[in-house]
């Protein structure tokens, strides 16, 4: 069993209908979700503002590369076109897989050409940080800390007040 925490983040298109369906393609596995932020664009300025949130997610089966593949799944499924000449371009939602932890939820490491984990910049971003310390405080980045403490480090703690939460955006119905 593995439980994954992903960053969802869109800044083309309808930006809340994609977390939505992100949202409910991982329905069977979801554990928790955040609320929804927006956020500016990270290291590329020339694009639109993303609205981002975070998942937990759980399945008794999946292995870290079945995350990424959802992930990707997900991502193709709601027209993600990647572009290699612009890293940190725009898209119609990106799925990245933050951390994922084992059936006695130890940290899952790991780092090749795909997949690395943790994600190596996730320490550094505050719209990653800030929605998954919303859906869980005590939450540890492994090989960081905790997370609620990164918020307050720099570099991300220069970002935290650009990460503005959108409690008038929901992804899922309150009920």
């Amino acid at each position: 069993m593995t439980r994954a925490v992903l960053s969802l983040g869109s800044n083309l298109g309808d930006r809340l209908a994609h977390l939505r369906a992100a949202v409910a393609a991982l329905e069977p596995v979801l554990v928790g979700v955040s609320g929804v932020y927006e956020t500016p664009p990270w290291g590329d300025p020339d694009q639109p503002s993303y609205l981002n949130a975070a998942v937990v997610v759980r399945d008794d089966a999946a292995t870290a590369r079945d995350w990424l593949q959802r992930a990707q799944t997900i991502e193709t499924a709601e027209g993600r076109v990647r572009d290699p000449e612009r890293q940190f371009g725009p898209r119609t939602l990106d799925v990245d897989v933050i951390a994922v932890f084992d059936a006695e939820g130890r940290p899952v490491r790991g780092a090749d050409p795909e997949l690395t984990l943790p994600h190596p910049r996730a320490h550094l971003r505050a719209f990653v940080l800030k929605p998954w310390a919303d859906l869980d405080p005590a939450a540890e980045l492994p090989g960081h800390g905790p997370v609620a403490a990164l918020l307050r480090a720099e570099p991300a703690a220069s970002d935290v007040a650009a990460v503005r939460e959108r409690p008038d955006l929901r992804i899922q119905s309150a009920g």
